[in-house]
């Protein structure tokens, strides 16, 4: 688990090192698994699953990283996907969360309509433990979001005063577009390309585009992030693209209502 509120440690930019290193040796995303179509209606339920027990965003992104990576070397019977998706919700719980947040195999269980057996679940549990090596301590965009939020307002370069003077809003909204941009992330494999630091840079640098925040990445972002523009400019053109896509979605069906 990493040090809740690290981002204001006097060793932040030491801990954010060690997630960089740790993120450097995930393990490579070939988007093999033959389910992969199966993949976006599991991330959404898992979405619900998480919502629904109160469990928070960084056990649904971990979550779904074990379930990626186990699923792109395994191939899981149909009938076994929802056990599946489960034990890997259980197992980011118990590693994100505080013992009373963690949720219990019959809380769980209810999402599947009470299928599975206990035993079920410790097998599937035992069989991710031995994939991952018990090296279950996998770096993903969450981790870096508060490090990369408490400093996306600081140094605005050429901001306008009046903006500026409404910095508490803008933080407000800000929160808000880079949860929404890292939801974004989670639905789409292809983020699985980019390292969990860079997916959370661009979930910065197209929040501030959509804020009309300008520069778009200021050069403190760059020497925080250690990303230059260039380097996250293909990742925030993926999730401008998809907030496009949303907004034309939204409007069609708004005129369908209408």
């Amino acid at each position: 688990m990493v040090e809740k509120d690290w981002q204001n440690s006097s060793l932040s930019a030491d801990i954010h090192d060690v997630l960089r290193e740790k993120e450097a040796r995930l393990p490579n995303f070939m988007a093999a698994s033959p389910q992969l179509n199966l993949r976006r209606f599991l991330v959404d339920w898992l979405a619900i699953v998480t919502e629904k027990i109160g469990s928070s965003h960084g056990v649904l992104h971990l979550a779904v990283y074990y379930m990626d990576f186990f699923m792109d070397k395994f191939i899981v019977q149909e009938s076994q996907l929802h056990l599946l998706a489960l034990s890997c919700l259980l197992l980011a719980a118990k590693f994100e969360e505080n013992e009373d947040k963690i949720p219990t195999l019959s809380t769980l269980n209810k999402f599947a309509n009470d299928v599975f057996k206990q035993t079920e679940f410790h097998q599937m549990e035992l069989l991710l433990l031995d994939f991952f090596k018990w090296n279950v301590d996998l770096p993903t965009p969450v981790h870096f979001m508060e490090y990369y939020l408490s400093r996306a307002l600081i140094d605005l370069d050429n901001q306008e005063k009046t903006v500026s003077d409404d910095m508490p809003r803008i933080g407000t909204y800000m929160r808000k577009y880079v949860h929404y941009f890292l939801e974004i992330s989670l639905q789409d494999h292809t983020f699985l390309s980019f390292l969990p630091s860079l997916t959370t840079a661009s979930a910065i640098a197209a929040t501030r585009i959509s804020l009309n925040l300008s520069p778009s990445w200021t050069t403190y972002l760059e020497k925080v992030t250690k990303y230059t523009w260039e380097k996250i400019l293909p990742c925030t053109e993926i999730m401008l693209r998809a907030h496009e896509a949303d907004k034309k979605a939204q409007q069609k069906s708004k005129n369908a209502k209408g």
